[in-house]
């Protein structure tokens, strides 16, 4: 029996039991997965969420586990590139490594871990004031609160996270002593953007989001993809396996009961344009760990609600023209005079994205 029972042990779940268990709460963490494991995923954590990451693990922990600071941004264009100082930096370290690092955190707090652990049903009983009943692996554990940071909040009362149509995310690692990727860099492409960034150990992430028509074109062959592109990209520069998956999408989505809790991509569900995934997911799950109060959770619904949408309100349209504008070349050379002046480019989109315009 626990006070809160997290499912998910990505940053927005690790976000979330780590700072209860500082906060004294009983917390309880399950993941489905296996770690260290790889995600499709960018890997950039946004200045915007910067300030959250650097509370749960303190810059000298990110710097022993290799995390980067990133303080440029480039976007390429065919041949041509423009390169801006960002405003604010933001850190850099692979899926592998940072969640076995906020995983390691939860733990020496305290929380106990199960996995992998499958959550097959979440009971919600209809007395408000009764426990949550959770089925683990067999084994059932009761909980006053369930917080979903499963990416869909599968096992809440309310829907899934919608997955948008017609798009693919992919993504792969490579030997950055070859690639020679510095800084983040975005590249327009016709029906696809691609994000690349220099990881720990010598080594880069390449995430692309692709129209699925550009992708079947290729065969889901991740080298052919890439390389039609980026014409630079050589295929023996990869150093693991090419993965894939869908792209969720959707606005703040309401729990489905008073006692369930969403954060991540189980809440809304970001463009990942400019690292709004990770930051989303860490911003998320600390918002849930400082305004939980299980004695009031009417109060503590009301809050997070108002926040998530605060938050997202321009995020989400910000990101969602910055990654159509991107799957159009001609669109970015349209822009390409705007785009080489800092004052009409990088400063409006980090102040839509809520990031921070000094460091």
């Amino acid at each position: 029996m626990v006070d809160v029972l997290v499912i998910g042990a990505g940053p927005a779940g690790c976000a979330a039991a780590i700072g209860l268990a500082k906060r004294g709460f009983g917390v309880a963490l399950v993941e489905g997965k296996a770690f260290p494991r790889a995600k499709v995923c960018g890997e950039f954590v946004s200045p915007a969420a910067t300030g959250v990451l650097e509370s749960l693990l303190p810059t000298d922990r990110l710097a022993e586990l290799g995390a980067q600071r990133v303080r440029t941004f480039v976007i390429e264009e065919g041949e041509r590139a423009v390169e801006w100082s960002m405003p604010a930096p933001g850190w850099v370290l692979s899926r592998r490594t940072l969640d076995d690092a906020l995983l390691d955190e939860a733990r020496a707090l305290g929380v106990p871990v199960r996995q992998p652990a499958r959550v097959e049903r979440v009971e919600y009983p209809e007395a408000p004031s009764a426990r949550v009943r959770a089925i683990v692996s067999g084994d059932a554990v009761e909980a006053k609160v369930v917080i979903h940071a499963d990416g869909k909040g599968t096992h809440d009362p309310a829907r899934n996270t919608p997955m948008r149509s017609g798009v693919v995310g992919m993504k792969c690692h490579l030997d950055n002593t070859r690639a020679r990727i510095h800084g983040l860099r975005m590249r327009s492409a016709r029906g696809a953007y691609i994000g690349s960034v220099g990881v720990e150990g010598g080594g880069a992430t390449v995430a692309l989001v692709a129209q699925s028509g550009v992708v079947k074109a290729h065969r889901g062959d991740g080298d052919a993809l890439l390389r039609a592109l980026w014409p630079a990209y050589d295929p023996s520069w990869r150093t693991d396996e090419w993965l894939s998956c869908g792209v969720a999408g959707g606005r703040y989505i309401a729990p489905g009961d008073a006692r369930s809790f969403r954060v991540g991509n189980a809440a809304a569900a970001v463009e990942p344009v400019g690292g709004e995934g990770i930051g989303l997911a860490l911003w998320s799950g600390d918002l849930v760990a400082r305004t939980l109060e299980v004695d009031d959770l009417t109060r503590s619904q009301r809050a997070v609600r108002n926040a998530y949408r605060a938050r997202v309100r321009w995020r989400i349209p910000a990101c969602r023209v910055a990654a159509e504008t991107l799957m159009r070349p001609r669109a970015v050379c349209a822009l390409w005079p705007l785009l080489r002046v800092p004052m009409c480019s990088i400063k409006p989109w980090y102040a839509l994205t809520g990031k921070p315009l000094s460091a």
